[in-house]
């Protein structure tokens, strides 16, 4: 066998000599060290937010967590379809393009809720959600009971519900159906409360005080000092104070006209009876010829009078039906 000379074997020498030929050390600089464990931390914490976002994003769309279905009950001339409407406008569309408006653990209630009770004649809503994928709505509607009107235009009103609160535009309305309240030196605008409530409450009890006993009142001027002018259908006017109960005033007028001196009395045949000063009554009489002035006896309210007129007849207010009043409060709804 040839005997192999040893540089046959030198490549295999050198090779190993460098591998493990010892190097000089060299140190990483701190801010290298910094600057590394930053990115590090940084790529951490994209790739946990980024998961976050993509299960946010998923999740959030999970067919038994989406509202799709929506209920309405209450109201008796609001169209339901326009409630719905405004719900599914509101929970349309999403929050910073993640999650759906009709997610139901996010979904906007309070934005709900603020935008059907500007809808006209809403109040008193409720937002329920049932399970996963309903919301109900109920709501009750304002129901009007006098109309406020401005002092130059008649035809300029607002619908007013019990408590003397402004809710909605009235349409052109004729007859006797609504009490017409006017405040002195204020515009009627919708959402406001121009009158004291209890006052206002005061109002609508003379106006159906007086009608039980056959007078019937259209109009009513009240000022700031809680006084109220109410004027009557065929002629003539109370003049009331809001601060006096009711039953006290309708007493003292049907003291007065229970009297011989004043029996005559009728819509059109006086002026005005001033009833604000408790049991002293003042009557003024519509003049032709010849005035006067008379007071009653100490035991009945005092009076100033003048010669009457022949009484003229007298006729019943008009009256508009039920059904009348519904179809003026639809022409105030808004259009679907």
């Amino acid at each position: 066998m040839a005997k192999m000379h040893v540089s046959a074997f030198w490549p295999f020498f050198s090779c190993y000599y460098f591998a493990m030929k010892p190097r000089p050390y060299k140190s990483v600089s701190p801010s290298t060290v910094l600057l590394m464990r930053q990115i590090i931390v940084g790529l951490m914490i994209a790739a946990f937010f980024g998961m976050l976002i993509v299960s946010v994003w998923y999740g959030s769309r999970i067919d038994a967590f989406t509202i799709r279905e929506i209920t309405v009950t209450g109201g008796e001339t609001i169209e339901h379809g326009e409630i719905e409407r405004v719900v599914r406008e509101k929970i349309s569309g999403t929050y910073l393009k993640i999650i759906p408006r009709t997610f139901a653990f996010t979904y906007p209630y309070e934005e709900i809720v603020a935008a059907l009770e500007a809808v006209p004649r809403v109040k008193d809503v409720r937002v329920i959600r049932k399970g996963g994928k309903e919301l109900h709505i109920e709501f009750s509607e304002y129901e009007p009971s006098a109309l406020w009107c401005s002092e130059t235009d008649t035809s300029n009103c607002y619908f007013l519900d019990e408590g003397g609160y402004a809710f909605s535009k009235a349409p052109g309305l004729i007859g006797g159906s609504f009490l017409r309240v006017t405040a002195i030196g204020k515009e009627p605008e919708v959402h406001a409360t121009p009158f004291n409530p209890e006052e206002f409450k005061r109002i609508i009890e003379l106006k159906e005080k007086f009608a039980t006993n056959k007078w019937f009142v259209k109009r009513a001027d009240i000022d700031a000092a809680g006084d109220a002018f109410l004027t009557i259908v065929d002629g003539g006017e109370f003049k009331v104070s809001l601060k006096q109960p009711a039953d006290e005033t309708v007493s003292n007028l049907l003291t007065v006209l229970g009297s011989e001196q004043f029996a005559h009395i009728k819509p059109g045949n006086f002026e005005y009876i001033d009833l604000r000063f408790g049991s002293k009554v003042f009557v003024n009489e519509v003049t032709t010829e010849v005035s006067a002035s008379s007071t009653m006896a100490s035991s009945s309210p005092a009076t100033e009078t003048e010669s009457a007129s022949p009484n003229p007849a007298t006729s019943e207010p008009v009256i508009a039906s039920e059904e009348t009043i519904r179809e003026a409060l639809s022409e105030t709804a808004p259009a679907e």
